[in-house]
């Protein structure tokens, strides 16, 4: 009976992964109570005498993002004083690392019956596993065995609202975030340097800035190789050519003065789209974008024939690194968005949301118990040290209180900071993302160019929004055939097979799929969002 539930959405959960994010109710009625203890001392006396999170060895079995430069084990060094602190041998199942192909292979999982103990996805994908069965209802758990998730929600109840589901139940453990600041342009500042050019700041200067980068063979070899911007993360990595004309593929709606529309049917994503396509039709942009991979990505710039990309930031130091194994002159650099036509204020939705992901218990998992302690233990002081800064005395000291990662993490002449600690054995589990994490990793120049950013960033359109279950059903239907379309077509439109003079073309269609009653849904869900 689960099966066929959770099959019946299958496709539309597919594709509307992203729209649907982060079901909840609209009350606080049912929420996690308020602790009769004090956190601490609840803590406490659920301690094993050995100071160990549970009192036994077992076996947990993990389907999780991977990155592509994780290494699962539960042996290397920043994972081995986790498993050994809270008993746990963690078994990770292989999954893939596109985001798209990810999403896929998890619902196909819950398809097949047999699920491993703990799954990660978005929230909505979790919660609409929660309520046909498949995953635990976490509120009883929480309220028994983990204090120190329940502090972390009295000190922030928006956590709280951003993760319930629509019948009143919490079927995750959430990521956490602790900054908004996340992708920017990155540009190599040495070519810019040897043209002779300025940081880009307006849509007129990236143009210029790339032809030069096309033209003016910033790689010194006397051939017409460059290929001036690349991406790894296909048409969300052309934001910064879209956002300036005031749209942003960050959102598919947004809203304008209290009334919810559509981004992609918004006349200012035709002058957006046609911008972007004659980059592409002047091979300033890859070719490729679609189907460039991590390593792909990398090549471009390890073979020097790419000098510009939008990534996390983290990547300028990142991409500085793997540029100096054949350049050691390289100068990387991020830049604030660019301003649009006409004088639009420059501003980015690329950002941080609070809850990132979550992960949820099999229904059918003999050891919810023991994951409801351990995820305790990974939002406890003592859990978010070991979760955001490895072991204390290997990968990080304490200085006046503070902790400050070593040089086995900061100078390794190969990686970036958070490279290395991927290759130490750092996994994203749930907890709480810790700001000192990221100003101990960030080095003066990177914080720099963080902080820089971050006057810019607009608030996103909700992605926590409620869904009763008719409204997800129209959503899975219709949306789901809208989104595809809209997909097929925004990249035929940036490549030149279809041309912007059927934009209009286009828009008729989107309508004639149903647009009008998906807007009629998110409204009414907008609506009592805002209420909350």
């Amino acid at each position: 009976m689960l099966k066929s539930q959770w099959m019946k959405g299958l496709t539309g959960a597919v594709v509307v992964s992203v729209a649907l994010t982060g079901c909840q109710t609209g009350s606080n009625e049912k929420a996690v109570s308020a602790p009769e203890a004090k956190a601490g001392e609840q803590g406490n006396k659920q301690a094993n005498a050995d100071g160990k999170v549970l009192d036994k060895k077992i076996e947990i079995s993990v389907f999780m993002k991977p990155r592509p430069e994780s290494v699962e084990s539960n042996d290397l060094l920043w994972m081995k004083p986790i498993s050994d602190q809270t008993n746990v041998n963690f078994k990770w199942l292989k999954a893939p690392t596109d985001n798209n192909d990810y999403i896929e292979k998890f619902n196909l999982t819950l398809a097949g019956g047999s699920l491993p103990d703990l799954m990660q996805a978005t929230p909505d994908l979790l919660n609409k596993g929660g309520e046909n069965g498949v995953f635990e209802p976490l509120n009883k758990l929480i309220d028994q065995y983990m204090p120190n998730f329940k502090k972390l929600v009295e000190k922030n109840p928006a956590i709280l609202k951003d993760i319930k589901s629509d019948d009143g139940n919490i079927y995750f453990f959430p990521q956490i975030s602790a900054v908004k600041t996340i992708n920017l342009q990155i540009y190599r500042q040495d070519w810019l340097d040897k043209l002779g050019l300025k940081e880009p700041k307006t849509t007129d200067e990236i143009y210029q800035v790339l032809k030069a980068f096309k033209e003016k063979d910033p790689n010194g070899n006397g051939k017409n190789d460059e290929i001036p911007f690349t991406t790894r993360n296909k048409v969300k990595g052309l934001l910064p050519f879209v956002e300036p004309f005031g749209v942003s593929f960050e959102e598919e709606f947004y809203v304008d003065n209290g009334k919810v529309k559509y981004t992609f049917t918004d006349p200012r994503l035709k002058d957006a789209l046609a911008f972007t396509a004659k980059l592409y039709s002047e091979g300033l942009i890859d070719k490729e974008y679609i189907t460039n991979d991590q390593k792909i990505w990398e090549s471009r710039f390890s073979n020097e024939v790419s000098g510009a990309t939008f990534d996390s930031f983290p990547r300028v130091d990142y991409l500085e690194k793997l540029i100096a194994k054949v350049n050691p002159n390289v100068n990387m650099t991020g830049v604030i968005p660019p301003q649009g036509p006409n004088g639009a204020p420059p501003y980015t939705k690329s950002q941080q949301t609070l809850i990132k992901d979550g992960f949820a218990i099999s229904s059918k998992s003999k050891y919810k118990v023991e994951l409801a302690k351990v995820h305790d233990w990974f939002y406890s002081p003592e859990g978010q040290l070991a979760m955001n800064f490895g072991k204390l005395g290997e990968t990080y000291t304490m200085e006046n209180n503070e902790p400050k990662y070593t040089d086995l993490v900061m100078k390794d002449k190969n990686n970036s900071p958070l490279i290395k600690m991927y290759e130490l054995g750092h996994r994203e589990f749930a907890y709480a993302w810790d700001i000192r994490y990221e100003n101990a990793m960030v080095p003066p120049k990177l914080a720099k160019i963080r902080d820089s950013v971050t006057p810019f960033i607009k608030d996103k359109y909700p992605v926590t929004l409620s869904f009763k279950q008719p409204e997800r059903d129209v959503l899975n239907s219709k949306f789901t055939e809208i989104t595809t379309y809209k997909d097929e077509m925004l990249n035929k439109f940036i490549m030149g097979s279809e041309p912007l003079s059927k934009f209009d073309d286009y828009v008729k269609q989107i309508d004639k799929m149903g647009i009008d009653a998906v807007l009629k849904i998110q409204q009414a869900s907008y609506d009592r969002y805002v209420k909350r």
